[in-house]
């Protein structure tokens, strides 16, 4: 759908002809479709979906847990945020500095991050935003690549 910062011009044109070769019209209802599907979290336990997508990180001789699950309606996570928690705090507990978890909307184009750390005054440092708890919105924030990673990898030096 586009709407990733990561997405490039090359990769419009790639969907455009493909879609040409595929016989598919209208590649935004495809694409609503797919993040439909890949929303999905009824019958997944805890840990598919905090590993769905999911990558520990050296971040200046600290191990960090960053995962991140892409739904076009935070409200689809609300029945398991709790066990997100739960489940991030268990991960971070096998020897990890911190672990985050992104909720990214792609609807709204930002994302949730989930907070477990022995620091969390970090996400403020990366971020320019305080947490509220154990969590914070952060909008327009949809790549770990380009938007979450770096951002840590210059608030941990």
């Amino acid at each position: 759908m586009f709407k990733s910062p990561t997405c490039t011009e090359a990769d419009k044109k790639a969907v455009e002809a493909l879609a040409k070769v595929a016989g598919v019209e209208d590649v935004m209802a495809l694409g609503m479709e797919m993040f439909t599907v890949k929303s999905a979290v009824d019958g997944a336990s805890m840990s598919d979906l905090v590993f769905r997508d999911y990558k520990d990180f050296d971040m200046n001789g600290n191990k960090v847990g960053i995962g991140q699950l892409e739904v076009v309606d935070l409200s689809i996570l609300d029945k398991v945020k709790d066990g997100l928690k739960a489940k991030i705090a268990k991960v971070k507990g096998e020897g990890r500095h911190s672990v985050f978890l992104l909720l990214t909307d792609i609807m709204k184009e930002g994302s949730e991050m989930l907070i477990v750390s022995d620091d969390p005054a970090v996400v403020e440092k990366a971020f320019g935003v305080k947490p509220d708890g154990d969590s914070v919105w952060l909008p327009g924030v949809m790549s770990r690549k380009k938007q979450v990673v770096p951002n840590f990898e210059k608030a941990f030096k």
